[in-house]
């Protein structure tokens, strides 16, 4: 139920938020069945990861799983317990999806799901990618188990961040290549650059656009940054760090359902308030969507998760005067009962 000055919340049946759960849960556990081989442990630059190694005649190939963590080895030991065949465990997915979709979590549109499932299948989010923008706020409603405004749900882009640093120590690479992966959605063509480095290429026929994204690493930097694992160049943008720590997987709703990475949501909301200070004349409209997606999430967390909405806001706080500034003025731009809900949440 929802306290005074907060929104109220629409939760989804039990049976729909239980059916997720198990279609993300099974979306980890395929996905390192999928690659096949055996899981094994390295240490690379002072940190370790999980690689999966198959051995042939003449060669071996390495697959990244993720960095060493509680989490991984569960998922790993997990996995290694399952004996039942992909294509079966596929159509469980399948009915699971279903079963979302049919207790009111929204599907992903055909051309989207389909560009999404070429991508996790190339690599790009087990190689650390993350969903960012509109496409990675659907995915919130399922992860919490609510209903959010579907009106401020509508975008083309699909945009995906990945660190600099972490792409030059994974030491592995997409499969097939992200112009491969994208030629198998549609006819993609480079958008021009001024760097002639592109970051961002759009489908001439249905229009849905893809864009790499990346920390900048300088105050005035905006030359395209390599991203070694991703063969590719992605654009550099402020707070982007901030937004990208620490994401979370996610299950988008298209077929047997898409694994993908998103922020965290606290995080998310705050970068929202930081976006919607920083957008140019003519932008109105997107700072006003900006603006509508973080009170929709910190309507929620107020409720569910006060304590990771409380951290995401103190540290982005924490980052300097003109972090401050960027969030004061995006708070003050929230509508009443979400401004109150986040000040309720910091206070308490």
């Amino acid at each position: 139920m929802a306290t005074a000055g907060t929104m109220a919340i629409r939760r989804l049946p039990l049976t729909v938020q239980a059916a997720y759960s198990d279609l993300l849960a099974r979306l980890q556990h395929d996905s390192l069945l999928a690659l096949g081989g055996t899981p094994v442990l390295r240490e690379r630059g002072g940190r370790k990861y999980w690689y999966t190694v198959q051995r042939f005649a003449d060669h071996s190939v390495e697959k990244y799983i993720g960095p060493d963590s509680d989490e991984v080895r569960e998922r790993i030991e997990s996995a290694q317990r399952i004996s039942e065949d992909l294509k079966q465990r596929d159509r469980q997915r399948s009915r699971l999806t279903r079963m979302c979709v049919e207790g009111g979590l929204r599907r992903a549109d055909a051309q989207t799901g389909k560009l999404l499932l070429a991508l996790s299948k190339a690599g790009i989010f087990r190689l650390r990618g993350v969903l960012v923008g509109t496409h990675a706020f659907r995915c919130y409603p399922a992860l919490f188990g609510v209903e959010l405004p579907e009106a401020i749900a509508v975008t083309e882009d699909v945009d995906i961040a990945a660190f600099h640093s972490v792409s030059v120590a994974l030491d592995d690479h997409l499969d097939p290549a992200l112009a491969d992966a994208l030629e198998q959605v549609g006819p993609f063509i480079a958008r021009p650059s001024l760097h002639q480095r592109s970051t961002a290429w759009t489908d001439r026929e249905s229009g849905i656009a893809v864009e790499l994204l990346t920390p900048s690493e300088g105050p005035d930097s905006d030359e395209p940054v390599e991203l070694p694992a991703l063969d590719a160049y992605a654009q550099p943008l402020r707070f982007l760090d901030y937004l990208i720590h620490h994401p979370v997987q996610a299950a988008v709703l298209y077929r047997s359902g898409v694994l993908v990475n998103v922020p965290q949501p606290a995080r998310y909301a705050i970068h929202k308030l930081i976006v919607a200070t920083r957008r140019r004349d003519g932008e109105g409209t997107k700072a006003s969507k900006d603006i509508e997606q973080a009170a929709a999430l910190i309507g929620v967390l107020s409720e569910d998760r006060p304590d990771e909405l409380e951290e995401a806001y103190v540290e982005a706080r924490e980052r300097g005067p003109s972090w401050r500034d960027h969030v004061g003025r995006g708070v003050r731009r929230l509508p009443v009962s979400a401004r109150q809900a986040l000040m309720k949440s910091i206070t308490s």
